[in-house]
């Protein structure tokens, strides 16, 4: 509830992209940190009774969905896919790339799962990226398209052995997800799940919203804040992974369409009951930009999002509008 007030493979990317801003109390908060999916992920559940193991079994959840979905991990079905070929036939990975899928149709394929390639040539799967030649870049490009990715309901297949995947855009919201769930069923009504500043407010704090900061793209602190409940909020910056070459600075965003770093946005924070699709669609509005971003916004429900230009410009979408003035430095959207 709004009320009114990359991953990327097996990188080692630790990035806080918000803040979770805990309200000043004496009352107990259990919590827990573990390095998962390349970052640190902290449970936190308010309450004085023991709920160590199941923290522990929503960690383990988060663990089982890295190694399934890790395109880099050789046990994972998404290896397999891209370096033999099989067909994904796991019904887990199968429905979240169906899901991926969704977005990138409706996101006319700013985002796109097939780009795994692209992502490598430009070396963020490991610690030296650098701008690739223009050859290269343009016989990579040449694989590179959601439609190269067959759903056939049970099972994905592709229709080139050069097509591969990676689900870095969509797993760690998703794992936000299946630890959520993890949590309710071991009877937890109240947690705050932070993956790496990924966020799902789950229930209450102690029967107040949690109180999330977003953060400011370029420089320190944030530039408000969020109460919620039951939501999830993800974050997608051009601050993530960075390099420098001759001069110029370069993230891991990039544009299927280009190859290169999308350019126009610092930062966009979604904010959904549905963390998987708030990650997608984080990384879709990035690319899209702010007017095609907003167009989209406004046919899709239970969305709502805050975008950040690279000139600094602030946009919100209609439902954040009618529910706040605006978020300034301190200010909470009730």
């Amino acid at each position: 509830m709004l009320k009114k007030s990359l991953w990327i493979g097996s990188t080692l990317v630790v990035v806080i992209v918000l803040w979770v801003i805990v309200r000043q109390s004496s009352s107990p908060i259990q919590s827990q940190t573990r390095f998962l999916m390349d970052t640190y992920c902290t449970i936190q559940i308010p309450g004085d009774i023991d709920v160590i193991p199941a923290i522990e079994r929503a960690f383990e959840r988060i663990e089982d969905v890295e190694i399934k979905f890790n395109a880099l991990n050789p046990d994972s079905p998404v290896y397999e896919f891209n370096n033999t070929g099989k067909s994904i036939e796991d019904e887990e990975v199968v429905r979240l790339i169906q899901t991926a899928l969704k977005v990138s149709n409706i996101s006319g394929g700013k985002f796109d799962i097939s780009v795994f390639s692209l992502i490598e040539l430009w070396g963020f799967f490991g610690d030296s990226p650098k701008v690739p030649n223009d050859e290269k870049l343009s016989e990579v490009l040449e694989n590179i398209g959601y439609k190269n990715i067959v759903d056939e309901n049970i099972k994905i297949s592709k229709k080139g052995s050069k097509t591969k995947i990676d689900l870095g855009s969509i797993a760690k919201g998703y794992a936000i997800g299946e630890a959520k769930k993890t949590l309710e069923n071991e009877g937890i009504t109240s947690a705050l799940i932070d993956a790496g500043g990924d966020i799902y407010s789950m229930g209450t704090n102690y029967g107040k919203p949690w109180v999330i900061g977003i953060r400011n793209p370029r420089g320190d602190g944030v530039i408000g804040t969020l109460e919620l409940s039951d939501m999830a909020v993800i974050t997608s910056g051009d601050y993530e992974r960075v390099f420098e070459e001759k001069g110029k600075k370069y993230h891991h965003i990039l544009d299927p369409e280009t190859g290169y770093p999308s350019l126009g946005m610092a930062s966009v924070t979604v904010i959904s009951p549905d963390p998987a699709e708030a990650d997608a669609w984080s990384t879709a509005f990035f690319v899209l930009g702010k007017e095609k971003s907003l167009e989209i916004l406004s046919e899709l429900e239970s969305m709502e999002v805050v975008l950040i230009t690279d000139s600094g410009e602030k946009i919100y979408s209609k439902g954040m509008e009618i529910e706040r003035k605006t978020i300034q430095q301190g200010e909470t959207v009730k």
